[in-house]
């Protein structure tokens, strides 16, 4: 980190300290603020969506807000994850909706408002008996100030996975599409998960250095219970019942328009079979939705990802990339480039 003083976390009417009960309508005022003026498409957030990305996770909430004469004026946060590392359960977090009020973003010498923000939240919410690491997909002005003052570190940039609906390989073994429900035979889509989400993420877990956890409460909470979201929840049923994969689906405009994206792969390597029954099935939704095209992200050390490039899917270059800043001497960016297995729907992209 530059040799800045940091003996004072702001100066002047600025207060910067963790979030309290009733910061929120400022807090949530400023959020839609600040990302309407820089995003003219943008629809303001609400108090109830705020809740579930802040308030409502599972594994807690990680916030620092300044002040200005009691009104919020800047916040850094993250989304809390709980992780499996070192055959224990631990945290990581995700940087998200970091911001300062665009009239207040001269209010300090440099560095700024956003800066001594971060400052105490990475203090709070960090080291080798916290989170082990925070991360996120910045835009270039914060990766800037990250990579001076917060010790961001780059890590990679993504390839995105990508595949034009009806342009799958043309394969004797791929399932018909049968009429109803089930799209193909043996997958169904869920209302919530159950017990077996975490079973599967068991059989997974084992060639994974970190990862987040995939049980009950991290999976209903992301892709069940977000308000305004509408996520399709496709898992394949073996004969005895048992979910031997799943995919988790968004239709959205991200990178281009009616895109079917896939914020969640759980698959055990080595059941190829499986995957290939619920990419079959991804491909029947984004039919019926009038999808143009199936979107995905997988890290590129796993076997999945060459596996998505024979069925069709080609590596199209993205101006996403992942940055990390770990407090743990155990793990730094190398070990996490080749052993951190996260989807999508480990980040807020989706």
């Amino acid at each position: 980190m530059t040799s800045i003083d940091r003996s004072e976390s702001a100066s002047g009417d600025y207060e910067v300290r963790e979030f309290r009960p009733g910061d929120e309508h400022s807090l949530l005022a400023t959020f839609n603020a600040v990302f309407a003026a820089e995003n003219p498409g943008f629809v303001p957030r609400t108090l109830a969506e705020w809740r579930w990305s802040a308030l409502e996770n599972p594994a807690g909430f990680r916030i620092f807000v300044g002040l200005h004469r009691g009104q919020v004026v800047s916040q850094y946060a993250a989304w809390p994850l709980r992780v499996w590392w070192d055959g224990g359960v631990r945290h990581c977090a995700q940087i998200v909706d970091s911001m300062v009020h665009p009239a207040h973003r001269g209010g300090l010498k440099r560095p700024g408002l956003f800066v001594r923000t971060a400052w105490p939240f990475f203090d709070a919410y960090g080291g080798a008996d916290k989170d082990l690491v925070h991360y996120g997909m910045p835009i270039d002005t914060a990766w800037r100030i990250g990579r001076t003052f917060l010790e961001y570190e780059a890590l990679r940039t993504h390839g995105l996975l990508g595949r034009a609906v009806g342009e799958r390989p043309a394969r004797a073994h791929l399932p018909r599409f049968v009429a109803g429900p089930s799209l193909v035979a043996g997958l169904e889509e869920l209302e919530r998960f159950d017990e077996q989400v975490h079973w599967l993420y068991q059989r997974c877990v084992g060639l994974w250095g970190l990862s987040t956890i995939r049980d009950t409460l991290f999976m209903n909470w992301r892709y069940v219970d977000r308000p305004g979201v509408r996520y399709r929840r496709l898992v394949y049923r073996d004969g005895q019942g048992i979910v031997r994969g799943l995919l988790v689906l968004r239709h959205m405009d991200w990178i281009l328009p009616n895109l079917m994206v896939i914020a969640d792969c759980l698959v055990p390597p080595g059941e190829p079979e499986v995957l290939e029954l619920l990419v079959a099935g991804a491909e029947a939704l984004a039919q019926q939705a009038g999808a143009s095209a199936l979107v995905g992200l997988v890290p590129e050390w796993s076997p999945w990802f060459a596996w998505f490039q024979r069925q069709g899917f080609r590596v199209h270059p993205s101006d996403y990339f992942m940055v990390v800043r770990s407090f743990h001497p155990r793990i730094d960016s190398l070990w996490l480039r080749d052993g951190w297995w996260y989807q999508l729907g480990d980040t807020d992209l989706v």
